[in-house]
């Protein structure tokens, strides 16, 4: 059995800084996947390239090797066609080939080895397409068990910043229903400081509103904290800005 780690993810057809997630070369067109439009694929014509050399889609297998026990990595790439599937490691300012493999059309998978005996230092997949390819995500799994039951509770602060806030809930929520791994592992904590705020939806066991004076972001977030202690769920919390656009998968 395998555990994912980390997907990397395509951007939105009509996102303006798309080299935030992935650099291309020749034809590649974005589009919607399986007719969803929250999913994405990449069209490439035949000699067109993506490369996941992003601040978005590498994998920073250093910072995973010091501060986990994760060891055997492999990666997954969801693609059809006909190409060339490569995983990239970056380290010490020289770029090696680690691993490659034939573009399949399903989904293709790599061995990549011991991630706590190497020296990689960040990770990245390349699709070099030789004829017409479509392009979803790359994930990075592990055969390795979690070392540790986390259960991470979002906690925000807010005061009338609805035009920011309520998309940044939907979005987390929407990414933590859809995806079994987080599914009751992760929740939201909302601090109104205007007492307004409204999501369309009841509280549950993923999403709670907790009223507040307009303490200011300090008292907002210290009520937070006293709440999530007081429910005893949680092992980590991450506290968050209201005014945000949030890339959920970060």
């Amino acid at each position: 059995m395998t555990e994912l780690l980390q997907r990397s993810l395509l951007p939105a057809p009509d996102f303006r800084e798309p080299s935030l997630y992935v650099r291309t070369g020749g034809s590649v067109h974005l589009m919607a996947a399986n007719g969803a439009a929250d999913q994405v694929a990449a069209h490439l014509a035949p000699g067109a390239s993506v490369s996941f050399d992003s601040s978005f889609g590498v994998f920073h297998a250093g910072r995973w090797r010091r501060l986990t026990s994760v060891d055997q990595l492999s990666v997954r790439v969801i693609a059809s066609g006909t190409g060339r599937v490569e995983v990239v490691d970056c380290a010490r300012g020289r770029e090696t080939v680690i691993a490659s493999a034939a573009l399949a059309s399903h989904p293709t998978e790599l061995a990549l080895g011991s991630l706590q005996s190497s020296n990689w230092g960040v990770l990245y997949v390349r699709v070099v397409a030789t004829n017409e390819s479509t392009l979803e995500r790359v994930e990075w799994l592990t055969a390795s068990t979690p070392a540790h039951d986390v259960r991470l509770n979002l906690s925000i602060t807010t005061f009338n910043r609805h035009a920011y806030v309520v998309p940044t809930v939907k979005k987390v929520l929407s990414l933590v229903r859809g995806l079994p791994l987080l599914r009751g592992k992760v929740r939201v904590l909302v601090v109104d400081n205007a007492n307004n705020v409204d999501f369309g939806e009841a509280p549950s066991d993923d999403l709670a509103v907790v009223p507040n004076r307009n303490l200011g972001g300090a008292g907002g977030f210290a009520r937070g904290l006293m709440w999530l202690r007081a429910q005893g769920w949680a092992t980590h919390v991450l506290f968050m800005d209201d005014d945000i656009n949030l890339e959920a998968e970060s």
